[in-house]
C-alpha cells in the first residue's frame, strides 16, 4: 500500500508539472501580436492615389510593443507610377 501512495503522488507531481509548463507556455504565446513588418505599393505620379498593396511581410513581436516610425523607399516604377517598400518600425527594435 505504501508503495502505491509513493507512485501515486510521484504521478500527481508530475502531472501538475506538466500543466505548469503548459501554463506558461500559453501566457508566453498569449504576450505576442502579428505586426506588418513591410509591404509594396503603388503610387500613381498624376493623382497621387495610392493602389496595389501587396507582398505584406508579417512579424510576431511583443504585445506591448508600438510603431514608432516607418520609412518609404522606391524601388520600382514606370511612367504612370512609382513602386514603394514600406517598412515599420517598432519600440524594441522590431
Amino acid at each position: 500500500m505504501k508503495k502505491f501512495l509513493v507512485s501515486l503522488l510521484a504521478v500527481a507531481a508530475v502531472a501538475t508539472a506538466g500543466v505548469g509548463v503548459t501554463q506558461s507556455v500559453s501566457s508566453a504565446q498569449a504576450a505576442t501580436r502579428t505586426a506588418v513588418k513591410s509591404y509594396h505599393f503603388d503610387r500613381n505620379t498624376f493623382t497621387g492615389e495610392e493602389s496595389n498593396f501587396n507582398s505584406y511581410r508579417y512579424e510576431t513581436i511583443p504585445a506591448w510593443s508600438e510603431q514608432t516610425g516607418y520609412q518609404n523607399q522606391q524601388i520600382d516604377g514606370a511612367w504612370n507610377f512609382v513602386r514603394y517598400l514600406q517598412t515599420n518600425f517598432y519600440t524594441g527594435f522590431y
